[in-house]
């Protein structure tokens, strides 16, 4: 497969993710259609529409964490596999790859998160009932409380679609490095879903009812990074503040990635 042949399923994966966001934006209309419930309920549809949202498939979700990890990253992971251009990496020096990948492939799942939730806001805006905004100073504490958002606080939308677009570009990174360790181009394609599956059924494995691993699972679990404040934590208040573990998510996903793509860097340093 040619670097070519490459960009254009690239373009072609980007062009059927947003098809597919179209259909289920339009499948959450249908089904809130004649439904009313207090205050905007554009953004009640908005958000119960997120990654742990009420009208959120895990389908959909697993075909966000394959796109949003693979459009930045695929090419490097391309060119780092491929024997034609097995010379790039050495000419341009491991660090220097590194770093163009590991920036190319946040920003890509950054900015195809934010365009996503754009996306979304403009279509629900359109052909089910338009936004309306107050503009009040969001105290962070209460304004990223648990459970669905139902105010139609500007700040606090604007919040969740910043955080949860950072969120995405640092699960991009780490689904990458690990990436680093995969020769076949066809198996890394599946790397994201597997991962931010992992990511999300893990934390049953231990006692729930436990606050200590209560604490712990959710201060890594795919949904605080990629959705803050969006859910009940299996169906029990989380333990700690919404933003608070995000941050902590994040700090834990750069730590292992970095750690990750440190020790391919230093493979590939012995090896010459």
């Amino acid at each position: 497969m040619t670097l070519k042949r490459t960009k254009k399923y690239i373009i072609l994966i980007i062009a059927l993710f947003f098809l597919l966001i179209t259909w289920h934006v339009f499948s959450a209309i249908k089904d809130n259609q004649g439904i009313l419930i207090k205050g905007n309920i554009s953004v009640h549809l908005f958000f119960t529409m997120q990654s742990g949202g009420g009208n959120d498939g895990i389908m959909v979700d697993l075909i966000m964490m394959l796109v949003f990890s693979i459009i930045g990253s695929g090419i490097f992971v391309y060119l780092k596999n491929s024997n034609i251009f097995s010379g790039v990496q050495q000419r341009v020096g491991y660090r220097q790859f590194l770093k163009k990948g590991i920036i190319n492939t946040f920003l890509s799942g950054m900015g195809l998160s934010l365009i996503t939730n754009l996306y979304e806001m403009l279509l629900i805006n359109w052909f089910y009932f338009p936004f309306v905004y107050n503009f009040h100073d969001t105290n962070l504490s209460e304004g990223m409380r648990p459970g669905y958002f139902t105010t139609n606080d500007l700040t606090e939308i604007l919040l969740f679609i910043i955080l949860a677009a950072i969120g995405w570009g640092i699960f991009s990174v780490l689904v990458f490095s690990v990436g680093l360790f995969v020769q076949k181009n066809a198996l890394y394609i599946s790397i994201g879903p597997i991962l931010g599956l992992i990511l999300i059924l893990l934390p049953i494995l231990g006692n729930m009812n436990n606050l200590v691993w209560r604490t712990f699972s959710f201060s890594w679990f795919l949904y605080t990074l990629v959705a803050p404040g969006q859910y009940t934590f299996m169906s029990q208040r989380p333990p700690i503040n919404s933003l608070v573990a995000f941050i902590l998510a994040g700090v834990i996903y750069l730590v292992v990635a970095l750690l990750i793509i440190n020790l391919w860097y230093r493979r590939k340093l012995r090896e010459g």
